[in-house]
């Protein structure tokens, strides 16, 4: 390899140790994210439970007014029958009565019910109290495995991005930002190698997408020093002092 593609490689080597750390971090925020994602769902569904439990209450508070509202009305009834002075409107007001009695029995009936079926809420209401806090716990653990693992690899990070920096003032600007660019496309894989392929070793490959790389190229590489990328996945193309020299 040249000058420039010799400083490449060696600043490929360290953003690959900074990747594996970054990508080690990154599976640790992502955990996170998905703990909190679950929390938040479960929440959801808590919210939405509680809900049903207030709807269980309007109802029964809705039943108890109306059963107020029928005695009222069948005091009122009771008094009209004691002053009541024909068959006619007597048998009326006892109809009422007997209607007014039948309709307050079905709401009696209906606040059981709403009553009974609040407690099977409410009781459920554990499980997603339960729920929540082994999520939590098992949040907080991830925060803490993420805390963890910065605190164990901060030096090493540091010497690493100390590195990188000092590594990439040796490269000129125009190459380094080539070099920055692809890396982003390929998470950090800037760099390929050219490998031989086929019995003969006539044919050559490039590491980073297995596609062929032209003859052209391959002596390009071991005439010029300067960058050339692959054709199919756009990789800064470099051979291994061994296989430039065979």
């Amino acid at each position: 390899m040249g000058v420039i593609l010799d400083a490449l490689h060696r600043l490929q080597e360290i953003e690959r140790d900074l990747n594996r750390l970054r990508s080690k971090a990154d599976t640790y925020r992502r955990k996170i994210t998905q703990g909190q994602q679950l929390i938040d769902a479960n929440q959801v569904a808590y919210e939405a439970h509680l809900e049903s439990v207030r709807r269980c209450q309007v109802g029964i508070d809705s039943a108890d007014l109306d059963i107020k509202t029928r005695e009222d009305s069948m005091t009122k009834h009771r008094l009209a029958l004691n002053a009541t002075k024909t068959n006619k409107d007597y048998a009326a007001i006892l109809t009422a009565l007997n209607t007014e009695k039948a309709d307050t029995s079905k709401f009696e009936s209906r606040i059981l019910e709403l009553m009974a079926e609040k407690d099977e809420l409410i009781e459920q209401s554990k499980v997603f109290e339960e729920e929540n806090e082994k999520l939590e716990k098992r949040l907080a653990k991830r925060e803490k495995d993420l805390k963890d693992f910065l605190e164990k690899t901060r030096e090493d990070s540091e010497k690493l991005e100390k590195a990188r920096a000092d590594a990439a003032s040796e490269i000129a600007p125009s190459a380094l930002a080539a070099f920055e660019r692809v890396a982003a496309k390929h998470e950090g894989e800037a760099m390929a190698e050219i490998l031989r392929a086929g019995s003969r070793g006539d044919d050559h490959i490039c590491e980073g997408c297995n596609m062929s790389v032209t003859l052209e190229v391959v002596n390009k590489l071991r005439s010029v020093d300067e960058l050339v990328l692959c054709h199919t996945c756009g990789r800064i193309l470099f051979q291994a002092h061994a296989n430039a020299s065979a």
